[in-house]
């Protein structure tokens, strides 16, 4: 067959994927299935492997990683013992993790639709602030991260009001939904931050290891301390937003999550040793010297890598808070995403100026803070879909996404158990505002993020089993009205995957996958 004859050939399958393109772009602009309407990725609009690898490492690779090298080398910590202070926390995510992602695959749903079926109304809004709020402080350091960057690059000052501007601007990509996030971040960002970040570290080994200190002069950050912030810099909460575009089978995220991991620790691991190389504490001093020595003084070529990692970094900071608001928004007849986008925009620059100027280590307690609340809400909805049905036979359908109207009015035992979660995690991180609930410097009371989950998850199960047996359970347990009349089996699990099993058990692969 000659070229001419090929390209005949291949030309309608080309066109048909062209076309298959253009209509999810379509769909991700116009609604990005974040609404009661249109709520529920459909099995043949998931996601390939690669492309979930893609987004991810984008998604764990960059400055701000170096950032949280910086700290844990200013609280004293070796090399050695920060790269094992990385692989735990972000293992103990990745356990996390891979039950969010199995629950948004097994249902094809947001976190914040999620929450409107099992928390009930009242605890639907009380969630989606969560996910809407904690977010937006991660926006918030991001966007002064990549001005102080500039600054340390060229010296150019203004920090507030660059800061407030960006972190604003930022919402741009999001405009797109997921598939505009997801391509940014594949084709724009990942290669080029990779390869410089593998030549930095190699160059440190190479040229200057004899010079790495052992265990600097530090803070005496304590070690469960520096494992729940980087619990923090890994954690996204709302786990189930990305991987519902993914192949419903619990295992399937561990490749993107274990190739992920790489890039985290090695970036941890640069940002330590340019803290230690550059003698100084200061980020943007340090983020000068990093490029003087592995990107030869091209400051132009740093300006470029920080601007897109930090724009694809807060593209996820972002989608999370619009599908919140959507949740909230969303169902309103003449309102559109766009609309969604423009407030959560205005509330990333509010955040902005909250965090980095007025909090007093506000990183950390946005780490902290978001890697309490939203997970612990994450537990209580797996704990009601994959648990309730074999404890209790109480099983409530999630193959639909419930309109206000049509939802219960709360569910007290998850309610109680995620404010009692988030109640001693904030506490036990010392992350209340100044002049709330003043507590003690943030203390070694363990993995609080990892307690404050159990907490959420066991709770419930207590709760539960205290109502279980009244007339009205199911009413105090904030069942929708659709799935109250479902009246499913009490052993069933009920979602779009399950409903699309052959009698073997096995979910078919999703058409384009």
């Amino acid at each position: 067959m000659n070229p001419r004859e090929e390209i005949a050939h291949d030309l309608p399958e080309l066109r048909e994927d062209l076309a298959f393109e253009r209509e999810t772009l379509d769909e991700s602009i116009r609604h990005d299935y974040s609404t009661s309407d249109t709520g529920i990725v459909p099995l043949n609009r998931r996601r390939p492997m690669w492309h979930f690898m893609g987004l991810w490492t984008t998604f764990v690779a960059g400055f701000s990683y170096m950032f949280l090298g910086f700290e844990i080398h200013d609280g004293g910590h070796s090399l050695a013992s920060t790269v094992g202070i990385t692989l735990l926390g972000y293992g103990l995510y990745v356990a996390y993790a891979l039950v969010g992602s199995y629950l948004g695959s097994r249902t094809g749903q947001t976190h914040a639709l999620l929450t409107r079926s099992v928390f009930g109304s009242a605890g639907s809004v009380i969630v989606s602030l969560f996910v809407l709020i904690a977010p937006l402080g991660w926006v918030a350091f991001q966007a002064n991260l990549l001005v102080t960057l500039w600054d340390g690059f060229y010296g150019w000052g203004h920090i507030f009001t660059l800061t407030l501007l960006f972190a604003g601007v930022m919402i741009l990509n999001n405009l797109l939904g997921f598939t505009g996030i997801s391509v940014f971040a594949r084709y724009l960002v990942t290669p080029i931050l990779i390869l410089w970040c593998v030549y930095l570290v190699l160059k440190v080994f190479v040229s200057d290891g004899g010079k790495l200190g052992g265990t600097p002069q530090g803070s005496g950050l304590p070690l469960w301390v520096a494992v729940s912030a980087v619990i923090g810099f890994s954690m996204w909460g709302n786990e189930p937003d990305f991987w519902r575009y993914g192949k419903p089978r619990f295992t399937w995220p561990v490749p993107t999550y274990v190739f992920a991991a790489l890039w985290f620790v090695l970036f941890t691991m640069a940002g330590w040793m340019m803290a230690d190389l550059s003698k100084s504490s200061d980020p943007a001093a340090i983020f000068r010297y990093t490029v003087h020595y592995s990107l030869f003084g091209a400051f132009w070529l740093a300006w470029i890598i920080a601007t897109i990692s930090q724009f694809a970094i807060n593209d996820g900071n972002y989608y999370e808070s619009v599908n919140a608001g959507q949740n909230l928004l969303g169902g309103w007849r003449w309102w559109r995403r766009p609309y969604t986008c423009l407030l959560v925009a205005g509330g990333g620059v509010i955040a902005a100026d909250l965090v980095n100027f007025h909090f007093l280590n506000g990183w950390f307690k946005v780490a902290t803070f978001l890697a309490i609340t939203v997970p612990s809400a994450t537990v209580i909805m797996a704990v009601d879909h994959f648990a309730l049905p074999r404890l209790f036979r109480i099983s409530r359908p999630l193959d639909r996404v419930p309109r206000w109207e049509e939802t219960g009015r709360i569910n007290l035992p998850a309610v109680i158990a995620l404010l009692g979660a988030v109640f001693f995690g904030v506490t036990g991180t010392a992350s209340w505002p100044h002049g709330w609930l003043e507590a003690a410097p943030p203390n070694s009371w363990g993995p609080v993020p990892l307690e404050a989950w159990l907490i959420a998850g066991f709770g419930y199960v207590a709760l539960v089993a205290l109502v279980r047996s009244a007339a009205n359970a199911k009413q105090l347990l904030g069942f929708s009205k659709p799935a109250l009349a479902a009246n499913a089996p009490g052993d069933a699990i009920v979602d779009i995957a399950s409903a699309a099993e052959p009698a073997t058990g096995v979910v078919p692969a999703p058409a384009g996958v």
